[in-house]
């Protein structure tokens, strides 16, 4: 029988230590075992004299490794304590040490630690109670048939490399069920209707955020027919469909109540059909709904309250229709890399302040009817199973290894090569040739699926983008004024290690430690895969952009640090661009694991591998 807490308890304090050596790089690799074939992290807390010891069942190269069995005493391993001296550790004693130890008493960050251990007790209950809800959902977790909304609600784990990766502060309670993707809740929306008056709208489509909202309910099966009559004709009034949680708190607020007392805002209350919360917890979807909605929640998830800004707001619409003019080429180049448009926005004004509480953004939604199948977030293959059964990725790499009578080392390849092709290869094009980075970590990177290869890939987040200063003009070549409201237009070197970070440590480095710790392939092979593909790239690099040159040649690179970044209390959709959250160096694998293979692990036939697939399409004659 599994232990839902004790499992919890294990994954939070392989986060947490993966999180901790990476960010100081603290740590020593030691030899251990009768016969020295195992390996265990020795770490020296010098602050406090205490050492920790992890045992660990699985070493990456891109640093994220899996621990077990992990113990701590006092003194050091100076001190000649005896063996019978350690102590077993548990998730929280183990995150008072290293928390201790990162910010001791009268640091700056001292004043945090509390708030940090108890995001991460949270975290770690939520975890648990997820497990014990989910533990029979084996086969829909894991399994090779899934379909778009299966997968955002298969993350029990969350960010694999994050101290407090499901804390949620703003649910508790029954909530927790209801609205939270892993519980697989369904809830109406809350709904307001406003006069125009203090109405504020943007869309880049022909009919305005409003029209589409009413059409919606007009079209939904499921909202009362009295309803629809008396509220989703053409007049002066919106409707505004809230997600429960920002409904409660929105109606508690003077401005709202002062709305409602004049007459311009009326609370309808629950409408309509249910929606199911992806991923994201705050964008809900229909499987039937022409467009998904991204609302504000007064809920804290991982490192920042989920709220949305105006500059978000324009900056989904500003791409929208950026894609429908000089942009529209990279849907002609690269036909299966899709652009999730956030084309429409609604809200309201208040008067002295950028936001009301309102805001919310209509998503397309492509993965309708038949069209959701075989659709996962790229965080949902490679996550780490419950004890006893196997990642997505082991299973569907392992399936059709036995299909093809091919090793899995060969398919791991091959499956990785045509992914960049749909993937990585558009976003360098796109970064080269128009100075856009997309924020494409692995909770914003969705892949779809064909015989369990990857077919189509869409980059999701009206939050994500950067645009270089170098290349600012050519986008407002095609859109005059292109970056100003939503403020997305900063110095290239920022935009370098933003993509740096989100699209490869985050997401490429993260999918190969996913190949690796299912034991697939030598996850070194995939690194060397990267490395050609980079290198085909250069040269079509621009200046002043140094992130091809950086991922290739640097040993050591900037990277987020989440556990230094929720140690100072950052909220990271609330800062400067440039100053969101902390970077440290950490090694750059790319330069430090690669080596030379000499093909006899996995041939260049079998993998499939065409070289004109490898090219940047449209730049270098593919």
């Amino acid at each position: 029988m599994m232990d839902a807490v004790q499992v919890a308890g294990q994954a939070a304090m392989q986060g947490l230590l993966n999180c901790y050596i990476r960010e100081t790089g603290a740590g020593e690799w030691l030899k251990s075992g009768r016969d020295g074939a195992s390996e265990e992290l020795q770490l020296l807390l010098p602050g406090q004299q205490i050492e920790v010891r992890a045992a660990a069942g699985y070493r990456s190269p891109t640093g994220r490794h899996l621990f077990h069995s992990f113990r701590y005493r006092a003194g050091g391993s100076q001190s000649g304590t005896a063996d019978d001296a350690w102590v077993e550790a548990d998730y929280m004693t183990l995150a008072a040490l290293l928390y201790k130890e990162l910010a001791p008493g009268g640091s700056a960050a001292a004043v945090h630690r509390e708030e940090l251990m108890l995001r991460t007790i949270q975290s770690c209950q939520n975890v648990a109670a997820f497990i014990e809800a989910r533990g029979g959902d084996r086969e829909e977790l894991y399994g090779e048939a899934f379909d778009f909304i299966q997968a955002e609600q298969s993350l029990l784990f969350g960010h694999l490399i994050h101290p407090t990766p499901k804390s949620r502060q703003g649910i508790e309670g029954p909530a927790r069920m209801e609205y939270s993707p892993e519980m697989k809740g369904s809830f109406q929306l809350h709904l307001f209707r406003a006069h125009a008056s203090i109405v504020k709208e943007d869309s880049a489509l022909p009919q305005t955020a409003t029209e589409l909202v009413k059409e919606h309910y007009r079209r939904d099966p499921e909202a009362d027919p009295a309803f629809v009559a008396a509220y989703c004709g053409h007049d002066d009034w919106s409707l505004l469909p809230v997600h429960p949680l920002q409904a409660a708190w929105l109606l508690k607020q003077p401005h709202v109540q002062a709305w409602l007392a004049e007459g311009v805002l009326q609370n309808l209350g629950p409408a309509g059909s249910g929606w199911q919360a992806t991923s994201s917890l705050r964008t809900v979807y229909h499987p039937d709904a022409d467009y998904m909605i991204k609302g504000s929640i007064p809920v804290k998830v991982t490192n920042s309250l989920r709220v949305n800004l105006t500059k978000e707001l324009d900056r989904g619409v500003e791409v929208s229709r950026l894609l429908r003019a000089g942009l529209g080429e990279l849907k002609e180049r690269f036909p299966r890399f899709r652009i999730i448009g956030d084309p429409a926005y609604l809200t309201l004004k208040r008067p002295g302040f950028e936001e009301s509480g309102f805001e919310l953004v209509l998503r397309d939604n492509p993965f309708r009817g038949s069209r959701a199948q075989g659709v996962t977030l790229i965080a949902g293959l490679g996550q780490d199973p419950l004890p006893g059964s196997a990642s997505r990725i082991g299973v569907l790499i392992r399936s059709i290894a036995e299909r093809e009578g091919r090793t899995t080392a060969e398919v791991s390849l091959d499956w990785f090569r045509r992914y960049m092709n749909v993937s990585l290869r558009p976003m360098l094009w796109l970064y080269m040739t128009w100075g856009i980075a997309l924020e494409a970590h692995q909770q914003n990177s969705v892949v779809q699926l064909e015989e369990g290869y990857p077919a189509r890939f869409y980059y999701r987040d009206n939050q994500g983008y950067y645009f270089c200063r170098s290349t600012a003009h050519l986008l407002e070549r095609e859109l005059p004024g292109a970056g100003e409201k939503s403020q997305t237009v900063c110095d290239d070197a920022v935009a370098d290690e933003r993509l740096r970070y989100y699209l490869f440590y985050n997401h490429l480095f993260g999918l190969i430690n996913g190949f690796g710790t299912a034991g697939l392939i030598d996850e070194r092979l995939l690194l060397a895969e990267l490395r050609t593909a980079l290198e085909r790239f250069k040269p079509f690099d621009r200046e002043p952009s140094g992130l091809l040159d950086s991922l290739l040649h640097e040993p050591v690179l900037p990277c987020k640090a989440n556990l230094l970044t929720r140690l100072h209390d950052m909220d990271e959709l609330a800062g400067a661009m440039e100053t969101q959250s902390v970077y440290v160096p950490i090694d750059n694998p790319l330069v430090k694991e690669v080596r030379l293979y000499d093909g006899s692990c996995v041939s260049a036939e079998a993998s499939g591998d065409r070289e004109d697939d490898r090219l940047p399409s449209g730049v270098a004659g593919a």
